[in-house]
Formats: C-alpha cells, sequence, structure tokens
C-alpha cells in the first residue's frame, strides 16, 4: 500500500517537517468530550440503572484532521474491504444493510462492546503490515490513526481502521456462514447473522471466532429472534422493512411544532422524512 517516506508525504499532503510537527505534538491536535446517548425516536436521555449514558468522543483538529481525511480517502480506494461491511462504505448504509436480511426467518444481531477503544495501536500496526505497509510506514500511520494506544472515536478513519482490523476475523465468520448458508453482514459494531432455517446451534461457533480475536459481546444487544427482528435500527419483515416504532409519532410531533412556528425542526424533519422514504423505497 505505501512502502517508502516520500510516498507517504506526497499522500499525505505534507512535507517533513509538518509530518514530524504533527507525530511530536499529537495530542495538541485532539480535543476530548463527552456526547451524552439520545433515544433517536423520543430525544430523551438513554438511562443506564436510572442514569444518563455518554459516549467519550475524540474529535481531532488542524493539520492532523486533514491527514487523516486524506489518509481515509487513499486507504478506502486502495483497500480491500469485505463485502460484508455495510458501515462506513460508500454507496452502503444502515437500510440497505438490514434489507440484505429481509425474507430470513431466522436472525441474530448482536453488538460488539466498546468496538473502536477495544482496538488496540498493536493490532492497527499489524493491520497496516497486511496492507503491504513497511515497518517503518506503519508505525508512523498507527501513530496518525490512534491517541492513547488505541482507535478513538470520532476522527475521519477510526470507521475504516476498525473495519480492516477486524478483517481476519469478519473473513472467518464470513466462511463459517457460507458453509452453513447463513448470511452475516457488519455495520461499523453491530453484527448480523441470518438464515431461512434455524441456525442456533451454531451460534457458540461463530461467536467464539469473536472472543478468540479479543473482542467482546454486548450481551445487552444481543437477540436471536424469529418475528420483527430489528436490524440496524430497521423492523426486518418478510416482504418489507419498516421504521422502528415511534418513527411516525416523531414524525407527527415534529410536523406539529412546525405548524406551532417552530423553525428550528425543519432541518430535522427533511431530515427524518428522508430517511423513511429511503427505508419505503427498499
Amino acid at each position: 500500500m505505501i512502502t517508502s517516506y516520500k510516498h507517504l508525504l506526497y499522500i499525505l499532503g505534507v512535507d517533513q517537517t509538518q509530518l514530524e510537527y504533527i507525530l511530536a505534538n499529537l495530542e495538541s491536535f485532539y480535543y476530548s468530550f463527552e456526547r451524552e446517548k439520545v433515544d433517536k425516536i423520543t430525544g430523551k436521555p438513554k438511562l443506564e440503572n436510572g442514569e444518563p449514558t455518554f459516549r467519550k468522543i475524540n474529535s481531532s483538529t488542524g493539520l492532523l484532521k486533514m491527514v487523516q481525511a486524506r489518509l481515509y480517502k487513499f486507504i478506502s480506494e486502495k483497500a480491500e474491504i469485505p463485502n460484508y461491511v455495510y458501515g462506513g462504505v460508500k454507496g452502503k448504509n444502515n437500510v440497505l444493510n438490514a434489507r440484505y436480511h429481509q425474507g430470513n426467518k431466522f436472525i441474530f444481531t448482536t453488538d460488539l462492546k466498546s468496538f473502536f477503544p477495544s482496538i488496540s495501536h498493536k493490532q492497527v500496526f499489524e493491520m497496516f503490515l497486511r496492507e503491504g505497509c513497511s515497518p517503518t510506514i506503519a508505525r508512523i500511520l498507527t501513530k496518525l490513526t490512534t491517541i492513547k494506544r488505541q482507535v478513538p472515536q470520532g476522527i475521519p478513519t477510526s470507521t475504516l481502521i476498525a473495519n480492516l482490523v477486524f478483517k481476519p476475523t469478519g473473513e472467518k465468520i464470513a466462511q463459517l456462514a457460507k458453509e452453513n448458508h447463513v448470511k452475516f453482514t457488519m455495520f461499523v459494531d453491530d453484527i448480523t447473522l441470518s438464515s431461512k432455517v434455524d441456525f442456533k446451534s451454531l451460534l457458540p461457533s461463530f461467536l467464539s471466532l469473536v472472543r478468540e480475536s479479543g473482542f467482546a459481546i454486548n450481551h445487552r444487544k444481543t437477540h436471536y429472534k424469529t418475528k420483527n427482528p430489528i436490524v440496524t435500527g430497521i423492523i426486518c419483515q418478510n416482504n418489507r422493512l419498516l421504521p422502528p416504532l415511534g418513527y411516525k409519532k416523531k414524525m407527527a410531533r415534529l410536523q406539529q411544532e412546525l405548524q406551532t412556528g417552530k423553525k428550528s425542526v425543519e432541518p430535522q424533519l427533511r431530515g427524518l422524512s428522508t430517511y423513511l422514504e429511503r427505508i419505503s423505497k427498499t
């Protein structure tokens, strides 16, 4: 992928002095904050044991963010992204992910716990080696895409890096799925498996592949269903996709607020309308 220092500078759009400055001052290019988790339908905070929950975001700024954006563009064009990946891939989204499983009676969904922060700088370094970078370049790229020895949530490259780090595990899951006529997709940290026949007995084998690679399953978000399963936020029925319960009520509430003169809801209303239309057309 990238084997020479000169090639790296060209891809990143910086000179040697600029790159050395970034690498020497990485933490100064980041700012951290906590974002409250909110229910997409009600707009109310998500609670855990009666308390609001938060997601830690580490965003990059300035020259580092520009370098990460250029690196994302290059890697996304050069790296081979597996077909099972639906998150962070141009032309794919959560609706298409759900549609792929439409018509299958048995659907298993789970979530990788703390997916981004669970990926270490060592795993990222090994991924860059696998993708054809020299050790020296792999070390530099690892420094540019991790902070505090892990993949941060909130920078341009995070989802792409996570997809590539998980690829060896994902390919094992895909092979096991293919051998047993099971469909498999991944949308960021959401894993979905489905089949026309009951495959519950195979789940321990699938999950062991995940655990053996050092990833953890979020058991609160793990489900095996045959009736109206929710796949990446979409109700997946045999012959149609439906938005989750509550979306139409949210639409009606926003329309009512708009009619009473609350113009600030217009962008949200347009976005929701487009999203619902995408689901109904799929």
